[in-house]
């Protein structure tokens, strides 16, 4: 008999493995929750309250390390396994699955618009967009980190920060703040949720044509201040991936930021190509 172990990567997202202890190693701070400072009331149809887009800046980075675990599930199948962590703000993403005595067995690697999803042990790769991780949302390589730090921004243009203040609707309801892009993608409407202390609490993504079930959606724990922020060190991806549910959850721990590293983005020689669709086939291990 062969035990199948399902190994795999995709953008998004975080999970607490049973038993590991979790931690953000660098320079962890006390960032300031104070609260939310209202600068609308009964805006709109008086039914609502605005919020200071301000509240939700954050610090800038340029490099993103971290170790941790991840959690995969998608067709019946599911995986355990440590993970390490590299990112380039806004060039590049790079995830090594290593389930095994640290050995890497599997890799996600993001530039440009692309993901390579690598299977070391079968000589497999997926090359597809990177909007195979956002059900055809298109994304760039800043608005992915920002997915997996739990940080608001803009499709196409990036993170909330003051110069893109302006293209931003915020109000309250039901005990949250939602803080929303004025400029939705087409097809599609997508917001971020914060508790009142200003801490992420989710990213829905929802069709326009009048469906209300999600179509991607991240959910945020663990917030973590750090000298580049607060970071959810806790996510949890989950999306529609060759018509079938998908679900990516991932812990960060030891994160550090702005060290050098380098990433490698070349496509593996030799190894077979096959459809992002058969992203949990891909890695599928057997012994």
């Amino acid at each position: 008999m062969k035990n199948r172990i399902a190994i795999t990567v995709t953008a998004i997202a975080a999970l607490v493995i049973t038993g590991c202890s979790k931690k953000v190693a660098q320079n962890i701070i006390d960032v300031p929750s104070p609260p939310i400072n209202v600068v609308n009331e009964n805006a709109g149809n008086g039914s609502h309250t605005a919020v200071d887009v301000a509240n939700f800046y954050q610090a800038d980075w340029s490099t993103f390390k971290s170790g941790g675990n991840a959690k995969l599930g998608g067709g019946g199948k599911s995986m355990n396994s440590s993970m390490q962590m590299r990112m380039h703000r806004g060039k590049s993403i790079y995830v090594s699955m290593r389930p095994i005595m640290g050995i890497e067995v599997a890799k996600m690697v993001i530039s440009g618009d692309s993901i390579l999803l690598v299977d070391k042990v079968h000589k497999r790769y997926v090359l597809e967009k990177a909007s195979l991780l956002t059900n055809g949302v298109p994304v760039t390589v800043e608005n992915l980190q920002d997915i997996f730090m739990g940080r608001a921004f803009e499709l196409g243009k990036g993170s909330l920060t003051q110069s893109l203040k302006d293209d931003f609707t915020t109000e309250i309801k039901d005990g949250k703040v939602l803080l929303k892009p004025a400029t939705q993608y087409n097809g599609f409407d997508y917001c971020f949720s914060y508790d009142s202390n200003c801490n992420i609490v989710s990213l829905d993504v929802h069709p326009t044509n009048g469906g209300s079930a999600a179509t991607c959606g991240v959910v945020y724990d663990d917030i973590e201040g750090t000298v580049a922020g607060k970071v959810a060190t806790s996510v949890k991806v989950s999306t529609v991936i060759g018509g079938k549910a998908f679900e990516l959850l991932m812990e960060y721990k030891d994160v550090k930021f702005n060290e050098a590293f380098t990433i490698d983005t070349k496509t593996p020689t030799k190894y077979k190509r096959i459809e992002g669709k058969d992203i949990m086939t891909l890695f599928s291990v057997g012994k």
